[in-house]
Formats: structure tokens, sequence, C-alpha cells
């Protein structure tokens, strides 16, 4: 599921910038059901904990981990650089 989701980040983000990429939002609203459904299942395994309340996607709760300390902030950090070498901005609080 994760890896459906790498894959699908990208058309996300053109999506969000407009015009005829608009024509994405099914695949777009494919992307987000699955970003949900793996915040809840394997990537709450991969992290070892559940998402808290309105943490619904996991870009939500990517915000909150990099500012933690331990293992669980090192990942968030390092995939948090990924999307935002993507889609810069998208996390914030990571420089």
């Amino acid at each position: 599921m994760t890896l459906l989701l790498i894959l699908l980040y990208p058309v996300a983000v053109q999506y969000e910038r407009g015009g005829f990429w608009r024509l994405l939002f099914p695949v777009t609203f494919l992307a987000l059901i699955i970003d949900v459904i793996a915040n809840w299942t394997e990537l709450s395994v991969a992290f070892w904990e559940l998402p808290r309340m309105g943490e619904w996607t996991f870009s939500t709760r990517l915000e909150r981990l990099v500012h933690g300390m331990g293992w669980r902030s090192d990942i968030a950090r390092f995939v948090a650089r990924q999307l935002n070498a993507i889609y810069p901005g998208h996390i914030r609080g990571i420089f």
C-alpha cells in the first residue's frame, strides 16, 4: 500500500497545482483513500503507534513526528525531506 502511495504522490502534487491537472481528481481521491487506510494500518505498525485525533493522513502525522526525539522522529524527518523534495513546503517544520 505504501509503495502505491509513493507512486501516486507526484500525481496528487500536480492535482494541487491546478489547471488541467484537475482532471486527475479520481486518481488523487484514490491516493487520499489509500493514504488514510495506510496511516491507520501498516504505517501504524511501522511507527509503532496509532495516529492521534485529527491525524487522518500520514502527512499530518509527520508534521507532529518531525518535532520529537528518538527513532520515530529520525525516520519521520527522513520521510518528510523526501516528500518536501517533490513538493516543497508540504511538511512544515523541517529545514
